[in-house]
């Protein structure tokens, strides 16, 4: 049985398939070290981008955007009855920031819709988790294949979004990790962390938390985390919670 759960990697579809997204020790231990090194390494990554950088995230953001919108059009009302304005907020933030974040090259693979469809799903199994032990990425990765299918994209399309979200909650994705989940990630990060926030152009973090503002989601989403230690600890969430995550939210903005 050893040997099957670690016959997949850490935050692949099949992986979460087989263990439920339930971690060994060893596995916790390092998933708590990498957690500790991403937040130390974040605190010395203060750069600003040049005006390069900032004109080449401009652009990713418009594009990013645009994707947004088209899938909001139909999609909204589906997420605010799921997860609530403050939740769809930090999705739509998480979508724009990890477009902001990630470069040209990276962009440029980023199938647009369905890295939108997984940012705006990542979370839905933190606020509706099903399975007391499971981790919550396989409650978000349904959702997000319910999402795909209503809006027509193939199950190969879909399959890149449900990667996406499956792989997202970690400080090092997997390695075969798609552009898409890269994406979410950053932005995930940037957001509930702050991480890479100071390599974005300010008119750019101006503008997305004038649209789409936190309205009190970060004590929430702490809540959340703290929950997941004794509904399903042996999880990365759980895992990363009991390492101090929630102390280490971004504040406000």
């Amino acid at each position: 049985m050893v040997e099957k759960r670690n016959a997949f990697e850490i935050g692949t579809e099949e992986w979460l398939a087989l263990t439920g997204g339930r971690l060994t020790i060893p596995q916790a231990l390092v998933l708590s070290a990498q957690g500790l090194t991403q937040a130390l390494g974040a605190r010395f990554s203060a750069r600003r981008p040049t005006p390069v950088e900032a004109a080449g995230q401009a652009a990713r953001v418009a594009m990013a955007r645009s994707e947004l919108e088209t899938v909001l059009t139909t999609q909204r009302a589906r997420v605010l009855d799921r997860q609530g304005q403050p939740v769809l907020n930090h999705a739509c933030r998480t979508y724009v920031l990890g477009a902001a974040l990630v470069s040209d090259e990276v962009f440029d693979r980023v199938d647009l819709m369905a890295a939108t469809v997984a940012a705006l799903t990542h979370d839905d199994g933190l606020v509706h988790p099903s399975t007391p032990g499971d981790c919550f990425t396989a409650d978000s990765a349904v959702e997000a294949n319910a999402m795909m299918s209503q809006l027509g994209q193939s199950a190969e399309k879909a399959h890149v979004a449900r990667a996406a979200v499956i792989a997202h909650f970690q400080p090092r994705l997997p390695a075969h990790a798609g552009p898409d989940a890269r994406l979410v990630a950053l932005g995930a990060s940037a957001d509930v962390m702050g991480f890479g926030l100071t390599r974005i152009d300010p008119s750019i973090l101006v503008e997305v938390w004038r649209e789409w503002p936190d309205l009190g989601f970060l004590p929430d989403l702490k809540k959340l985390l703290i929950r997941e230690r004794t509904r399903a600890p042996r999880t990365r969430p759980g895992v990363l919670s009991y390492s101090g995550m929630p102390s280490l939210l971004r504040s406000g903005r």
